[in-house]
């Protein structure tokens, strides 16, 4: 009897221990998958754990002075996505614009001075003070809308759409008249910049982003040589902050005079002319 009782205890710490050696492991498990879980969403893999896509600040005094110049409306921070996702540094700006900087653009609220980030956003005509400036182009009548847009939302104006039936056709003409002087002026004033200058067209961007961005480096000095930079780039080229079109839209709201759209058409021939001076092939119409 005694030696049945002691064979029961036996076998009851048995299994006790091995109960706890399985929730152990368990536990371990749970812990590995949630550490995996998390460097997989800090840097924004994709499915390959192999390959670091996280972004980051660099040290103070590193980069010199870059305009990341354009008119409102023409793909300035997708562009900035796509430098940053390229590099791992992060682009700056001369707005201190809080909604980007919530939703990642961390560079966004830094001194644009202090060398920190890669390049800095301006909408501003061209200025002496930056070092170096990379232009980003696009076919007017596409801005002039983006803007637009920009302006009547209140949020996510980076990424709304208005819909057509809140356009007044006269306030539409008229500010189609006034904005099409404005951008070429913009446009202008930075092909005249006396400094090192890159050119980049909004239309072969959306064509080609790989192989634009890849301009871009190798313009800032940092040529894409890591493949897993690479990778990173690839599987996130839209990011958030690259408009969703409804061209049918677009292009119905998008009715003025004759006379506006011969105007429109003078500014983008001028803007061309001055690309042409610097070896730059034309704007494209974007449909």
């Amino acid at each position: 009897m005694n030696l049945v009782r002691f064979t029961l205890y036996i076998v009851s710490v048995l299994i006790f221990f091995t109960i706890c050696l399985n929730v152990f492991k368990y536990m371990k498990n749970q812990d590995n998958d949630g550490m995996l879980f998390n460097k997989m969403d800090r840097n924004d893999v994709y499915g390959d754990n192999s390959v670091d896509c996280s972004i980051s600040l660099s040290p103070p005094h590193t980069h010199s002075l870059i305009a990341l110049a354009s008119y409102p409306g023409s793909g300035n921070t997708w562009t900035r996505h796509l430098i940053q996702q390229a590099t791992g540094i992060y682009t700056g700006s001369v707005f201190d614009e809080l909604e980007l900087y919530k939703h990642g653009f961390i560079g966004e609220l830094e001194d644009p001075t202090l060398g920190t980030t890669l390049t800095v956003k301006t909408h501003s005509p061209m200025s002496e003070n930056f070092d170096a400036a990379i232009l980003i182009l696009r076919d007017p009548h596409k801005v002039m809308v983006a803007k637009y847009q920009f302006k009547q939302c209140s949020e996510g104006r980076h990424t709304c759409v208005v819909n057509e039936t809140s356009f007044d056709k006269i306030a539409w003409a008229r500010y189609i008249d006034e904005e099409s002087e404005s951008w070429a002026s913009h446009a202008v004033s930075w092909l005249n910049f006396p400094k090192r200058l890159l050119v980049i067209k909004y239309s072969d961007l959306k064509r080609n982003a790989m192989k634009e961005v890849q301009k871009i480096t190798d313009f800032l000095g940092l040529p894409i040589s890591d493949n897993g930079r690479l990778l990173c780039l690839r599987n996130d080229v839209d990011g958030k902050y690259k408009r969703n079109h409804n061209t049918t839209n677009e292009n119905s709201f998008f009715s003025v005079s004759q006379k506006t759209e011969e105007k429109i058409n003078l500014f983008t021939r001028f803007v061309n002319d001055m690309m042409k001076q610097r070896n730059i092939t034309e704007l494209e119409r974007e449909i």
